[in-house]
């Protein structure tokens, strides 16, 4: 159903989920593209990696549809939501570090075959979903991290920033379809790391000690989930 997406650069071959949502700045995009003289071939479409940060909330609602589209035992729509949300992970997969792509493959892997389970109606419960989802969000999570250590490692700032907001956003996710409540312990956590993160991003008010410790802060709230799942 999808193309393989070809590395380094992003190629979106679901260019109308993004563009047909209404993405601001797909123009600008596509002219910086074009000005800097980088040709896809035909029936691709290249996207700069930073683009795809700003979807990071878009599997989380496909899978939301998903399951409302399964109680409503409309299975055709849920396992078209279900490939939807699989999609953006093997977006994801094209920019990740070796150890995250496995983890999102194996995701994408598991959420087709939901797709095709829940199609054909032998899925039954709602929870196979939820926990199926669960692990998808700990893959994005586990995923970005290693590219907010990947980016600090180069001292890119902004993009530890924006890598260390997305696996926050997809851990507190995973923690949720996995029906397990956060601890104290883990909700000050990640508000911390949301904070640092958002400093990073704006480039001001943040010292080098607390980005290493963000990262492990965030790192060992992924493991928990992991544990959990």
């Amino acid at each position: 159903m999808y193309r393989r997406i070809m590395e380094p650069v992003i190629v979106l071959v679901i260019a109308a989920v993004f563009c047909g949502i209404g993405l601001k700045g797909c123009e600008k995009k596509t002219q910086a593209a074009e000005s800097a003289k980088l040709k896809a071939p035909e029936g691709y479409v290249l996207v700069e990696e930073d683009v795809l940060l700003h979807f990071v909330e878009l599997p989380g609602e496909h899978f939301h549809k998903a399951r409302e589209n399964f109680l409503k035992k409309d299975t055709k729509a849920a396992a078209e939501e279900i490939r939807k949300g699989a999609a953006f992970l093997r977006l994801q997969a094209a920019r990740a570090t070796t150890e995250g792509k496995k983890g999102l493959v194996a995701s994408v892997a598991e959420l087709e075959k939901l797709a095709n389970d829940v199609e054909k109606g032998t899925v039954t419960s709602a929870k196979t979903l939820d926990r199926t989802f669960a692990r998808a969000h700990h893959a994005l999570a586990k995923h970005h991290h290693l590219k907010a250590i990947e980016y600090k490692a180069k001292n890119d700032v902004r993009r530890t920033g924006h890598e260390l907001k997305a696996a926050m956003v997809h851990l507190e996710h995973g923690f949720a379809w996995s029906g397990h409540e956060l601890e104290a312990v883990s909700v000050k956590a990640i508000k911390d790391v949301g904070l640092l993160a958002g400093k990073l991003v704006e480039g001001t008010g943040w010292v080098a000690e607390e980005v290493g410790k963000a990262i492990e802060k965030i790192g060992q709230e992924i493991d928990k989930l992991g544990k959990l799942l």
